[in-house]
């Protein structure tokens, strides 16, 4: 059975955010696993990360990382990103760009760190930042690393490590690869607009 085609923008849209939305509390969705791009050094960055939380009513997408990372550096100086996501199923691409904040010790960061399973926040245990040269391919965890069940307890030191990385979408394009036919949208949000302003673009 062919996927659905959407013909209706503002159907298209709530689509979209209704599938990151699903995708931040869904392990196994395509949406999950994100490529975020950033700038360092005058040149663009990616990496995989892991989609935690979605808001479409603030257009709000976030994620944890470690605040001595090379992207954390980024965007201090750049605060311009962009994410990529790809659906192999339904053949859906989506590409988002806006601004991002990053979160130490505020609210943000707390109420993200709270909401993480400890197995989810061990790796911030490691004493080592991300990056640090090694003798042998390790994940620099062996000596923070023990017996399950990992506890609260156990991940606690690596809250002083924790970054919560906020970003908000200023522009969506939408891509479907369908067999009757490709097509794309684009959707903006103006600053000073509630509503956001649509259309549909040459594949």
């Amino acid at each position: 059975m062919a996927p659905p085609r959407y013909t209706d923008l503002k159907t298209l849209h709530a689509h979209v955010w209704d599938d990151l939305e699903a995708a931040a509390q869904d392990p196994g969705h395509p949406y999950r696993q994100l490529t975020f791009g950033t700038v360092h050094q005058n040149a663009p960055d990616l990496r995989t990360v892991i989609l935690r939380t979605a808001n479409a009513d603030g257009r709000v997408l976030q994620f944890h990382s470690d605040r001595r990372s090379r992207k954390v550096e980024a965007l201090r100086d750049n605060d311009r990103i962009a994410w990529h996501a790809w659906d192999p199923e339904s053949l859906e691409q989506i590409r988002l760009y806006g601004r991002a904040t990053v979160h130490l010790d505020d609210d943000v960061a707390m109420a993200l760190w709270e909401s993480q399973s400890p197995s989810s926040l061990m790796v911030f245990a490691r004493p080592s930042a991300p990056g640090t040269p090694l003798s042998a391919p390790e994940d620099g965890l062996r000596e923070a690393v023990k017996e399950e069940p990992i506890t609260e307890d156990d991940v606690a030191p690596g809250r002083q490590y924790f970054a919560a990385i906020r970003t908000v979408i200023d522009r969506l394009e939408w891509l479907h690869l369908h067999p009757d036919g490709h097509y794309r949208a684009q959707f903006e949000y103006p600053d000073d607009h509630d509503e956001f302003e649509a259309t549909w673009l040459v594949p």
